[in-house]
């Protein structure tokens, strides 16, 4: 039987997976987004750009899921129960409205809201914890 810091680890873990997978579709589906989110007399530059302001929000959100990964199998931010309960947070909120965003084909500058709250937010919680864990040489497992 886990306790219930065990258990925050598991569902944190399957959050941030939820959210990984909803920031993949996302990322395959991102030209929809841009499409539904312009004029109906669209240019190709305007396409392009709005392509590339995706990619962009897609690539940054991927990039906080590395950051957290290392942080999460590194055991870095594995055992705080509070950094835990935020990732769990933000994770699931971020990976229903990411989720909700393909899925209702939105605009896709949501994307920088969502990397901003939901993505970043967690990413530099997991920084924190490794720089103080390498400052103080204070190991948590």
């Amino acid at each position: 039987m886990l306790h219930r810091s065990g258990s925050l680890v598991v569902l944190r873990f399957v959050a941030m997976v939820g959210h990984f997978f909803a920031a993949l579709v996302f990322t395959f589906s991102r030209r929809d987004n841009v499409v539904v989110a312009l004029k109906f007399d669209y240019t190709d530059a305007e396409i392009d750009d709005g392509v590339h302001e995706a990619s962009v929000a897609s690539a940054l959100i991927l990039s906080c899921f590395a950051i957290e990964a290392v942080a999460f199998f590194g055991g870095c931010s594995l055992f705080s129960a509070l950094l835990t309960l935020l990732h769990l947070t933000c994770h699931t909120i971020g990976g229903i409205l990411l989720a909700l965003v393909v899925l209702t084909k939105a605009h896709y500058q949501w994307a920088w809201y969502i990397f901003a709250f939901f993505s970043a937010v967690p990413a530099a919680a997991d920084l924190c914890a490794v720089v103080s864990m390498c400052i103080h040489r204070d190991k948590r497992w």
